[in-house]
């Protein structure tokens, strides 16, 4: 396979002379084309030019010279060749007699047309009397050439001049983008790692310029965290107590650090490049003989290698050093072995001390064992007992402040609950039912608290009969640890909130009073209490507020019931409290949880004081009750119908308390049925998009709300308000959500195909707005379906604003640059501050149903409402009032200047298809598009 040579002089030179040799080259090689273009095309204009004169002269002139010819009165056919010829177009012309003698020749010969096809035969009546022949002449087109040639010459100069213009401006700005980017390079290599090129075009040298500051971004990044790491390593080898020598492959030493250097008399400039058996003499402590240098091991093994025994360094200045030690090899990337490091230390003291501590192996193994052990030695026959200065310190105490010396004034400091253990404990090793004495109990501290103490000991010296005179032994504070285990079992066992059992502690106490129950067959109750509407409090006061009252809760729980009840928080806002042992009679034990509920709503119910405020909340609650034992509930049965239980007394208005029946497990069943079939509904496209048209004064549609609807297949149309609120619990609302979004914007999309001036508000949940990705979400939403984002309303409630003001400010402005909008939905009924949201990029606001269901006639309603319209006119926000129905309302609204009205006086909520279809048709009509009048 050839390849195409590429002209490497040409890429030699900058850019700037490749563009201009470029298209110099391009433009002569146009402008030669279309020369001998033009020139071709010239020259058959005028071929067949000179064929239609012909054709116009031929029938001229043989009229004109038929009869002379036949006369043979040449002087006539002279004048009319003569004159023929003074025409600029006819060089010449040559008249022939049948026998081919010319006898006229009028005009010159010399630079005109010879060819024999400009001839013709003259005839009269069929015979042949002569033949003439035109020449024609060339200088017409020659002018006309010399015109155009002008014209070319003069265009092309320009065009070229023009081109040479842009074409510098072009480079010149190209060559400044390169340079930009070369000198960024060059100040990388010199080291100056935050440089980067500013050059902010989309074209290939803008991404190239954008991957290139990518890719310091990283060098940086990997640079300065390269040499921080090795600034780290660098201070540890600096810093740790033992000499470290690292070596190459061939045994030269490459670093020494301070200890190294104070060990073996080198310094580190000195013995880098040295042979580490220049610098490191070892030698056997017992035999005197030189020893082996561990790092030559390791280079042949490739792997650790430690010091033997009774190994001693001798210094450079000779003194002479035990040290242990250990090699460890070195290797790269790829697992090739580059290097040996060798840590070791001095042992000297220790190994010096080693003969001198032998014969006193038993106290010091003793000693070890109890590291960190206070010791005491009582004397049996004089109850005298001694401690060292550990075990004084373990109380608080210096040596010389024990406050006892008996075993008498000893036992006043052991807590008087643990004292009997620690006594059984001792008698039953002095009678020597046990190999050693064990025991943990509480000692009094010098200060007051309590130290939990391990204290352990054995019998030292016997009589000859056995008796025991002496016992020895350690007490270890272990107070630190029965913390641990404190707390390892207050986290596994209780709320790190509320400090109340949590729901594996109930579960486990359940199950214990379940089983005493069933056994002894006395009757307990389980209470599921749930603090209503408290996601208020979180929302409006903030999350420590929230946990303050749950705090209060949990103290006011424990309060009121009794010490063999367990009370417990399950999270979020629910507890339990389990009432073993009522009573054996069904009826008297339900009377009693009754009672201890009615007890706990009354006592919950009354005011919370919230800390570093003034303010004072409250909160209602409300109770479900499942008694037991009952022979096919188990703990996780009991659980689930008290929650049951709960919920019906939710479903009943909240502040109330309700028992369990069987009727509500059918309930609870249908709702998780519910649940499922919403699932499924997701997953199968059973949901609907409606729209409700939102009008202008004169009953114009101007915009529409999206509605969701569900068409079960065997339910039928199932309505919102059934299923809304499990979406909300189950987490389905965001998926549904955004399924309603997506909808709302492929409409959007076709109202733009067909033209419709539609805007459509879509519903967006608390729980959906909240999501990290949300903005990211509504950009795809767009992106995907095309939509105008200016035509897309995004309806939030107000207390959507007050779990994170700042946060849903931020998500709003995000979204609001795409040019989405914003509408406050249900305005009025909520605690938002008007402070802030003058400061949201809020675009309209909705006047809630309620304010509008008593208009014109309740004066509430219509200050209040009439007071929304002003502060909107002030705040240059739109305003769409809901919920209108009659015909006064829409007249109070037009009066009181409401420019877009929803509600079923003006149009129901129909399919979207429908209405868009509807609006369409209706754009092709002269008059203006209205809503359909409601059907009753």
């Amino acid at each position: 396979m050839i390849v195409a040579q590429r002209p490497r002089w040409l890429f030699r030179s900058p850019i700037r002379q490749q563009l201009f040799l470029l298209v110099g080259a391009t433009f002569c090689a146009g402008v030669l084309l279309l020369s001998v273009w033009l020139l071709v095309l010239m020259r058959w204009a005028e071929t067949e030019n000179q064929k239609r004169l012909l054709a116009v002269l031929q029938p001229l002139l043989t009229g004109a010279l038929v009869a002379p010819m036949i006369e043979r009165d040449y002087a006539s056919v002279r004048e009319t060749a003569q004159a023929l010829v003074e025409s600029a177009a006819i060089q010449g012309l040559t008249i022939y007699t049948t026998d081919g003698n010319a006898v006229v020749e009028a005009g010159s010969l010399a630079s005109g047309t010879a060819d024999p096809s400009h001839g013709f035969a003259l005839q009269a009546s069929g015979a042949v009397v002569g033949r003439v022949e035109v020449r024609f002449s060339a200088l017409p087109l020659q002018e006309l050439w010399q015109r155009t040639a002008y014209a070319m010459l003069g265009g092309a100069i320009v065009v070229l001049l023009s081109g040479l213009w842009v074409l510098r401006a072009y480079a010149q700005a190209l060559a400044a983008r390169l340079a930009r980017l070369r000198h960024t390079a060059d100040a990388i290599a010199a080291g100056q790692l935050d440089a980067r090129c500013d050059d902010r075009g989309n074209d290939e040298i803008g991404r190239l310029a954008a991957d290139f500051n990518h890719m310091a971004r990283r060098v940086e990044h990997e640079v300065r965290a390269l040499s921080a790491s090795r600034g780290e390593v660098q201070a540890i080898l600096q810093s740790i107590g033992d000499g470290l020598i690292a070596t190459d492959r061939v045994m030269r030493i490459t670093y020494l650090n301070p200890v190294a250097e104070a060990l073996t008399g080198w310094s580190a400039a000195e013995a880098t490049g040295q042979s580490i058996a220049n610098v490191l003499r070892l030698e056997n402590a017992l035999t005197g003989e030189p020893a082996e240098i561990p790092v030559g091991r390791v280079i042949e093994t490739g792997k650790i290698v430690g010091l033997a025994n009774h190994t001693v360094l001798i210094a450079r200045d000779g003194r002479r050093l035990h040290i242990a030690d250990s090699a460890a090899p070195v290797r790269d990337a790829e697992g090739e072995l580059f290097g040996v490091v060798m840590v070791f230390r001095d042992v000297s003291e220790a190994y010096q001390l080693r003969a001198d501590l032998e014969a006193e192996r038993t106290r010091l193994a003793l000693a070890l064992k109890g590291a960190d052990l206070g010791l005491w030695d009582r004397d049996l026959t004089t109850d005298r007992l001694v401690v060292d200065q550990r075990w004084a310190a373990i109380l608080g105490y210096a040596l010389d402040e024990i406050p006892t010396r008996d075993t008498q004034a000893w036992e006043q400091l052991v807590h008087p609950d643990d004292l009997p253990i620690a006594q059984r404990a001792l008698q039953a090793h002095l009678r020597g039912d046990s190999e050693q004495y064990e025991a943990e109990f509480r000692m009094r501290s010098k200060r007051g608290g309590w130290r939990w103490i391990l204290s352990r000991g054995r019998v030292t010296a016997r009589a000859a009969d056995g008796r025991p005179l002496r016992i020895t032994g350690t007490h270890l504070d272990v107070t630190e640890r029965r913390e641990a285990l404190r707390e390892i079992e207050q986290l596994a066992f209780y709320d790190p909130l509320t400090g109340l059992a949590n729901r594996r502690l109930l579960l486990d106490r359940l199950g214990r009073a379940l089983a005493s129950a069933q056994r002894d067959g006395c009757h307990g109750g389980l209470l599921f209490v749930d603090l209503d509407h408290f996601k208020k409090i979180n929302d409006g006061l903030g999350h420590g507020a929230g946990d303050a009252v749950l705090r209060e809760v949990a103290q006011r729980l424990q309060q009121n019931v009794r010490e063999t009840d367990t009370a417990a928080r399950m999270g979020g806002d629910e507890f339990l409290v389990l009432l073993p042992e009522l009573d054996r009679d069904l009826s008297v034990a339900a009377s009693a949880a009754r009672r201890v509920a009615d007890k706990l709503a009354a006592v919950l119910a009354q005011p919370y004081a919230l800390p570093q405020s003034e303010r004072l909340v409250t909160v209602t609650t409300s109770i479900g009750i499942a008694l037991f034992p009952d022979r096919e509930a188990d703990a996780e049965t009991l659980l689930r119908r008290a929650d049951t239980a709960m919920y019906r007394a939710k479903a009943e208005g909240r502040s109330t308390v309700r028992f369990f029946e069987p009727s509500m497990q059918a309930e609870s069943e249908a709702r998780l049925a519910l649940e499922a079939d919403l699932r499924e509904a997701l997953q199968t496209g059973q949901f609907r998009l409606y729209l409700q048209p939102q009008c202008d004064p004169l009953g114009r549609v101007v915009g529409a709300e999206a509605l969701l609807r569900w068409q079960h297949p065997k339910r039928g149309w199932v309505p919102p308000a059934a299923f809304i609120w499990l979406a909300e619990s189950s987490g389905l609302i965001d998926d549904i959500g955004q399924w309603v979004l997506g909808e709302a914007t492929q409409w959007l999309a076709r109202c733009d195909e067909l033209g419709v001036p539609l805007r459509i508000a879509v519903n967006i949940s608390p729980r959906q707005f909240v999501q990290p990705d949300f903005p990211q979400r509504v950009r795809q939403t767009l992106a995907h379906s095309g939509a105008d984002a200016g035509r897309l309303v995004l309806e939030i409630t107000e207390n959507v604003l007050l779990h994170d003001p700042a946060q849903a400010a931020a998500r709003m402005i995000e979204l609001k640059a795409l040019g989405v909008r914003f509408s406050i939905d249900d305005f009025g009924t909520g605690y938002s501050s008007l402070a802030y949201l003058k400061r949201l990029p809020l675009s309209e606001i909705k006047i809630d149903r309620s304010f509008i269901a008593g208009l014109p006639d309740d004066s509430n309603d219509a200050a209040l409402t009439k007071t929304i319209l002003l502060l909107a006119q002030e705040m240059e926000l739109e305003v769409v009032a809901e919920g209108v129905e009659t015909e006064s309302q829409l007249e109070w609204l037009r009066t009181h200047g409401c420019r877009t009205i929803q509600g079923y006086l003006l149009g129901r909520p129909e399919p979207a298809g429908d209405l868009i279809e509807r609006l369409q048709r209706a754009s092709t009509d002269p008059a203006p598009a209205r809503a359909p009048a409601a059907s009753p």
